[in-house]
This record gives structure tokens, sequence and C-alpha cells, in this order.
């Protein structure tokens, strides 16, 4: 069966040993994009737009959940998203 964008990111975070993903940490997103097939389907493939596409798809996951983090020295709050459950299947 073929994996969701989400399972491929959960199995990407587990590998490297994290538990959460956010707009900065491009090498897993892209890694995700490749292995899901994004880069495969004829498209606009612009950075930016991968990125959205991925952290998307996991909002709408029930792997994740969505949460913020605080930037050291400034208010602003940057979007991230958590493993909700460890899949059984681990």
């Amino acid at each position: 069966m073929k994996k969701t964008i989400a399972e491929h990111m959960y199995d990407i975070l587990i590998e490297n040993g994290r538990d959460s993903v956010w707009y900065g940490d491009l090498d897993e997103i892209h890694e995700c994009a490749k292995r899901a097939g994004m880069y495969d389907k004829p498209g606009d493939h612009h950075p930016l737009k991968i990125n959205n596409r991925v952290l998307s798809a996991l909002d709408k996951s029930d792997l994740f959940k969505k949460g913020y983090i605080k930037h050291i020295g400034r208010p602003a709050r940057h979007y991230t998203l958590k493993i909700r459950k460890m899949r059984v299947d681990r």
C-alpha cells in the first residue's frame, strides 16, 4: 500500500530520533517530498511550494498535532508539527 506524506515524514523523524518538524527543517521536508514522489509529478517544484504542500499534508493528518515554538529574542511564534501518537507497527 502506498504511504501518505505524513507516514513518510513520521518515518523520517523516527529515523533521525526526532518528534517534531517545522518550516525550517528543509532537509527533512524535501526528503519527505522525494519519498512521496512529489518531484516525479508534473507541476511546480519550487522549494517554497514543496514546503507548504508537505506541512499542509502533515497538518491534516491524525499522526501530527499543530503547535508553535517561540523564537528567541522575539515574540514571533513559529508553526511546528509534533508526532501525536506512535504507530502500532513500530
